[in-house]
């Protein structure tokens, strides 16, 4: 009886058991699966559409998030709210993956200068508006000029006021940071700069997410102003302990967690090396978030410990279409928490709270940017860029409505007023371009006007360019920079080769530590824009043979500069320095006679590497396949880009129209020069293909790579080559055997040959 009651147990859980497997499919769908499921298929609809149309995935997604709500086809969205905050974690990891110890230096004058007089002016305008409560600016005009409701936008007390301002002067990490690396203007000076106010916001966000709570815990800021040494006293402690526990985070990261690194990818194993790199975003988060720091602060401290690291690149690539993910998942998030209820309701009162809030945040960032270098333009551009609301005002707002600092109501319609700013964002991208070439173009219109700015002619070095051009009439070469590139072109500009003209080349550049160095080694640089004409014509340069432009696009923007200079000087030679693709299409479209994409041209040389050292091809095929290469990559980026280069673009447009989807390269029918064959004969006559019929199909996603890459069409190249020999090795035996017919006592050809 009892072997029959453990029988039939043993039958009772091997049909539980049985039927709970096979329940598990669904149940793992509910509620949570069919939410994700949603998300991806607007995913794989929403960026294919937006590519298409050539809109940022940001707005999509946004869209997407708030048609997806109106349908009601989100379940239980409240978990994939926890799960979208996971990509703005894998954001700020990469960021600070981009940020090495000399980059932070860099961005130390934009993050602690501009970013806490972007923070500190504009939250004292928004509680100045705000203040008295009841009695402020802001109410009396919603109320007289939307017919606002006293009850939902008078402010009630100091801490709602100060609460909102702070909330109001953070800007959107996620979505700005996404647009300048979609765009490729991360490297630039207005793209720093923007960085740095960011980062700052990034750090500010703590103390005011710790000190909310114990703020109001002891009464408000009123209570405290009476007697804030107890608040003082209970914080002090624990920020201390927290500050501790921070430095003791920094430390495992620099030591011990490089060394994990380098065990793991010493294992060759993709599927662990993706797992520590999830384990380091996420615990590294956890570690900071209890210390009482925010979890965004440990993912980008968590990236800057390893980007000093060899890992950084892998790291990079492994988690990036994580991040996409997760990012559009906090994208669609966003547009869901539209209220279209309220924002009908109150139209007027929210279009009015979204003007102030994009117009003052604006106005302090344009005003402040020139206090740390930054051009008007580039200023504007940046006010521009981060006038919208941010992420973590969400998160601010919602912990002060849960502390009863904020009615829900106010929360909601801020909430909605952010949301929107935040979908508005790529359109203020595009104002912000078009309003820094506007600026740029008419302040050196002004500036040709006057006839050129006074200029001190002593700390231009008037007297080093004429010293240098002394006893020649030969117009001298001028650079635009000199850095590293800079450099590099006046050593070979200046080589002494008896075949070449020996042009002087005079330097401009804006580093006075950079220019006192270089002339203290002897060479002739000039402490000035050499980008502006008044400054070259002051210099005493009215007719120079060139103008190479080297200086890197962190240090300005080098479009605008090669427009005017071509302005100026229409017969001049002028080359620039890009960094991207993109970039070289602009500068060309500019004006720029030749652009030379740093990153295209290294990733020739080491192609060239590999054709010389593994395929042992001459230097004339080396040459050959480089230049048609080239040509294919320019020509397909100014299709893929919608612009054409200035010169000759229908000309040296290398492919064939054989497609809407890709555009080919025939190597074998491109208006490349064939180099010249190492034998004579049929082979290498005039109009035979001479690398054979290869195709290399470029990506518009990533321009800047070629996705079947030089190593293919090396192969073919070098097996064409290879064929000609053989063909002509086989004909010269034919001949060989013809003459031997006649004269027995010759030898083999190959002993022949030998002996020659």
């Amino acid at each position: 009886m009892c072997g029959s009651t453990l029988a039939g147990r043993g039958r009772g859980s091997r049909e539980r058991r049985g039927r709970v497997t096979v329940g598990s499919g669904p149940d793992v769908l509910v509620p949570l699966g069919y939410d994700v499921l949603t998300f991806l298929v607007a995913t794989v609809a929403v960026v294919p559409i937006c590519k298409q149309l050539r809109v940022s995935p940001i707005l999509g997604f946004l869209g997407a998030g708030f048609v997806l709500q109106q349908f009601g086809l989100f379940r239980e969205f409240q978990e994939i709210e926890k799960l979208s905050e996971l990509g703005v974690l894998f954001l700020l990891f990469e960021m600070g993956l981009e940020l090495s110890s000399d980059r932070l230096k860099a961005l130390a004058k934009y993050a602690f200068g501009l970013g806490t007089l972007q923070m500190v002016l504009t939250t004292l305008f928004f509680c100045a508006c705000a203040l008295p409560a009841g009695n402020g600016v802001v109410t009396h005009f919603l109320e007289a000029v939307a017919g606002a409701p006293h009850s939902l936008v008078a402010i009630r007390t100091t801490d709602e006021a100060v609460v909102i301002g702070a909330a109001l002067s953070l800007s959107s990490s996620a979505f700005v940071l996404q647009l300048l690396t979609e765009r490729g203007e991360l490297p630039t000076r207005y793209g720093a700069a923007t960085l740095g106010i960011l980062l700052l916001q990034d750090i500010a966000v703590v103390p005011l997410l710790v000190l909310l709570p114990l703020v109001e815990q002891n009464g408000g800021l009123n209570a405290i102003s009476s007697g804030g040494g107890t608040v003082l006293a209970q914080v002090a402690p624990e920020a201390a302990k927290s500050l501790l526990g921070l430095g003791v985070i920094v430390l495992i990261g620099r030591y011990l967690v490089r060394y994990i690194f380098a065990v793991v990818a010493s294992a060759r194993s993709n599927e662990a090396f993706v797992a520590l790199c999830l384990l380091a975003v996420t615990g590294t988060s956890f570690a900071t978030q209890s210390l009482g720091f925010s979890d965004t602060l440990g993912a980008f401290l968590a990236g800057v410990l390893l980007a000093e690291t060899q890992f950084r690149t892998q790291i990079e690539a492994d988690l990036r279409p994580i991040r996409g993910i997760l990012l559009g998942l906090f994208f669609v998030s966003t547009g869901r928490s539209i209220d279209v209820e309220l924002l009908i309701q109150y139209f007027p009162v929210a279009m009015g709270l979204l003007a102030g809030l994009l117009g003052i945040k604006f106005a302090v960032i344009a005003s402040t940017g020139p206090l740390v270098g930054l051009t008007r333009a580039e200023s504007v551009r940046t006010g521009l860029l981060l006038s919208q609301g941010g992420e973590f005002a969400f998160v601010l707002l919602s912990l002060a409505t849960n502390l009863k600092i904020l009615p829900e109501n106010l929360d909601t319609l801020l909430t909605s007023v952010l949301v929107l700013s935040l979908a508005l964002t790529p359109a203020l991208a595009d104002v912000g371009r078009w309003a820094y070439d506007e600026i740029n173009r008419k302040e050196e219109a002004e500036r040709l006007k006057r006839g050129g700015d006074a200029i001190d002619v002593e700390a231009n070095g008037k007297a080093d360019v004429q010293a240098a051009t002394e006893g020649t009439s030969i117009p001298p070469i001028v650079l635009v920079g000199f850095g590293h590139v800079g450099q590099v072109v006046q050593n070979m500009a200046t080589t002494q080769l008896s075949s070449l003209q020996q042009h002087p080349v005079i330097a401009f550049d804006t580093n006075p530590v950079r220019v006192q160095a270089a002339k203290d080694l002897g060479y002739n640089v000039v402490f000035g824009d050499g980008s502006r004409p008044d400054v070259l014509r002051a210099a005493g340069i009215d007719d120079p043979a060139a103008i190479v432009v080297c200086r890197s696009e962190i240090e300005a923007d080098n479009v605008p500069a090669v427009a005017r200079l071509r302005n100026a000087f229409p017969a001049t030679i002028l080359i620039a320095r890009a960094s991207t693709l993109r970039d070289l299409v602009r500068l060309r479209e500019a004006g720029a006679d030749e652009a030379v994409s740093m990153t295209s041209e290294g990733a020739m040389d080491m192609g060239e590497c590999v054709l010389r050292m593994v395929h042992e091809a001459n230097m004339t095929e080396v040459a050959y396949l480089r230049n048609a290469i080239k040509t294919s990559m320019i020509s397909q980026a100014q299709e893929a880009f919608g612009g054409e280069a200035r010169l000759e673009a229908q000309e040296r447009r290398p492919w064939e129209k054989g497609g809407d989807k890709k555009k080919m390269l025939d190597i074998g029918t491109t208006r490349v020069e064939p180099p010249p064959t190492a034998v004579n004969g049929p082979a290498g006559a005039a109009g035979t293909p001479a690398a054979g019929r290869s195709a290399i199909v470029f990506d518009r996603r990533n321009p800047d790579q070629l996705l079947t890459g030089a190593a293919k069409a090396a192969a073919e190249a070098r097996m064409a080559t290879k064929e000609r020999a053989e063909g002509q090795r086989s004909e010269t035996e034919t001949r060989y055997r013809g003459r031997k017919e006649k004269n027995p006592e010759l030898g083999s050809l190959d002993e022949d040959l030998e002996a020659f």
